[in-house]
């Protein structure tokens, strides 16, 4: 199993450090009416006391000393350690100025590579960010606070610690702390064999390092997820994060230090015996190997059943180094003892490493640390429903005084309106009345005048049509008694037609002259008999207008007309419409009849109505 490579503890943290105390006071206008001048003047007095120490805490020497220890933090951070241990513990005066200096001394000591293990510098910041600071000062503070646990050796406060920080980095903007929280808790999970969790915590910190330019941090990360990938058999993304290795040292020939090592353990998990041998061939070369990287060269030796530089590699490890103390160490120990052919001490070697093994594991399981990460989500859950069960308390309380407040205001104006309002509604009710019996009568008034108005509109309509009537038939009449005394030369059933016609207006015009119907008798029975007689009517007709219009029945004639067709034609002459016509001759062939009339006089079938163009054509000829 290869070693953790573990991102350096002491990393540069650029961060800025911003905090603000705001104060607000809503005060409803009507509880203010009620409140004593006395009283509002100590509010505007308090309001503005707070105001002035706040601006005046923000400009103090002791201030502006932690923004120059703040602005050489990232390029000189001795100077900024010694500019804030030059601030006198008696200018530290509010707890706003105490936490940003706690959290600047905090990170000047980290910065200098001071281990702290107390909480006697951070605990201010600790008191006062964690309930009223930014996110990004609560993530900064409960960073900090988990590396003092973790520095103290107590991973179970420190993993919280850590969860609890990554609850603000939604919110937060510091990319750096968010990425060296990943980092810290990435550690933890490893000791507990979460490698899973491991590696999803280093994948996300080498983005977040990328994503602010820092490549070093970045190529750490990808070393612990490529080691993480080697112990859970995943070539696949062990495969992909060595290319994306291979691509940063590319640009960056330094950070191939940080990589090479674990080249060795993707050869032993995953190449054959070839890869192995060049891969210490190339190191075999190398000085100065540490003692986690000869324990892999032993490792390897042993896959290759190379005992002589086994044993070498093995003897040249420190014997007061850690790593003979690691599992590591005591499984590789029992595999040389057993490539020598030492079989007994290889047992041994191997019972001490079970034995080893499972005290870690029972150290584990005796800490809540496996369960941190679950009995922090029941925390924040829990924290989440009470925190909704007091908004819906608050809420409901609110919505009760209220409507109390509504339904007291409505009773009120009720009780002091009732009599008022009984007497408007009678008074409405009695004006209403009145109005409305003037809105009929005026209604009534305006119907009778305009019942008169057309009445004599009518009268006067009826009237003018009788007029134009009588001078119609009167206009017809003389017609056809010129014609028939100008035509002696017209036929006989010609002149019959004629004079029957003459006969019939001149008792239809009297009839209307004189107001007696009785002059109508003799129109009446005509009118019945060519109703029956439709071809009679209609031949009638036809030679009515051979006598008084002769070239428009020659014209018909000339353009292929038979004869029905021109008595079709001259029912459209006499004033018909198109359905009136359809309605008196009865014929289902009536449209058909009247296509063929289009046709053969050139009438376009979209625009032009056949009765208009007939009237027309008649008077034009």
């Amino acid at each position: 199993m290869a070693n953790l490579s573990i991102l350096n503890r002491k990393q540069h943290i650029i961060f800025s450090l911003q905090s603000s105390e705001g104060y607000s006071f809503d005060i409803d206008g009507k509880a203010l009416s009620c409140i004593s001048l006395l009283h509002v003047r100590s509010l505007v007095i308090a309001l503005i006391s707070v105001i002035m120490l706040v601006a005046c805490e923000r400009h103090t020497p002791t201030w502006k000393q932690m923004d120059v220890a703040e602005s050489l933090m990232n390029v000189r951070p001795d100077s900024a350690l010694a500019v804030l241990e030059g601030i006198q513990a008696s200018d530290i005066k509010g707890k706003e100025t105490s936490a940003r200096y706690a959290l600047l001394k905090s990170v000047a000591l980290d910065k200098n590579y001071i281990d702290t293990t107390t909480f006697d510098i951070l605990q201010p910041a600790i008191d006062y960010y964690i309930d009223h600071g930014s996110p990004d000062e609560q993530l900064r503070t409960y960073y900090y606070q988990g590396r003092i646990y973790q520095n103290q050796g107590n991973n179970d406060s420190a993993i919280q610690s850590f969860m609890r920080g990554k609850d603000f980095c939604q919110e937060a903007s510091d990319t750096l702390i968010m990425a060296n929280l990943m980092v810290a808790q990435a550690t933890i999970l490893y000791s507990t064999y979460k490698i899973d969790d491991y590696i999803k915590n280093n994948l996300e910190a080498a983005k977040l390092y990328h994503a602010i330019n820092r490549p070093d941090y970045e190529i750490s990360c990808l070393a612990n997820v490529l080691d993480g990938s080697i112990l859970n058999n995943d070539r696949t993304l062990a495969d992909s994060v060595m290319s994306i290795a291979q691509e940063r040292v590319k640009h960056n020939s330094e950070l191939g230090i940080v990589i090479a090592p674990y080249a060795l353990s993707y050869a032993l998990k995953f190449g054959d015996k070839e890869d192995i041998v060049d891969i210490l061939y190339h190191y075999d070369r190398m000085q100065d190997l540490s003692d986690e990287t000869k324990l892999d060269f032993v490792e390897a030796d042993c896959k290759i059943g190379d005992s002589y530089n086994a044993n070498r590699f093995m003897n040249s490890i420190d014997s007061t180094s850690q790593v003979r103390t690691s599992l590591k160490y005591l499984a590789i120990k029992s595999d040389v003892l057993e490539l020598n052919g030492d079989i007994a001490g290889a047992l041994t070697a191997y019972r001490k490493f079970s034995t080893t093994i499972d005290s870690i594991h029972m150290n584990i399981f005796s800490r809540d640390l496996l369960f941190a990460q679950e009995r922090h989500e029941m925390e924040k859950a829990n924290l989440m429903e009470k925190q909704r069960v007091d908004r819906i308390i608050w809420l409901s309380l609110c919505i009760v005084f209220i409507l109390l407040i509504i339904t007291g205001y409505i009773y009120y104006r009720y009780r002091l309106g009732k009599a008022k309002s009984l007497l408007d509604t009678q008074e409405k009710q009695r004006l209403q009345l009145e109005k409305n019996n003037l809105i009929k009568e005026n209604e009534n008034l305006e119907l009778k005048s305009r019942q008169v108005e057309l009445e004599c509109e009518r009268q006067s309509l009826a009237a003018e049509n009788l007029r134009l009537k009588i001078e119609q038939l009167e206009n017809e009449s003389e017609a056809l008694k010129e014609l028939l005394e100008e035509r002696k030369d017209l036929s006989k059933p010609i002149e019959d037609a004629i004079k029957i016609r003459i006969e019939m207006l001149n008792g239809l015009l009297a009839s209307r002259i004189t107001d007696n119907n009785s002059y109508a008798e003799p129109y009446g029975t005509w009118k019945d008999q060519i109703i029956q007689d439709k071809d009679k009517f209609m031949n009638s007709t036809r030679l009515a207008f051979k006598a008084s219009h002769p070239k428009f029945i020659e014209y018909l004639e000339q353009h292929g007309l038979t004869e029905a067709e021109i008595n079709y034609v001259c029912l459209y002459a006499v004033g018909l419409r198109g359905k009136e016509v359809g309605e008196y001759i009865q014929l289902k062939r009536h449209y058909h009849i009247s296509s063929d009339i289009r046709k053969k006089l050139n009438i376009d079938a979209h625009q032009t109505n056949i009765g208009i163009y007939i009237r027309k054509l008649m008077k034009q000829l």
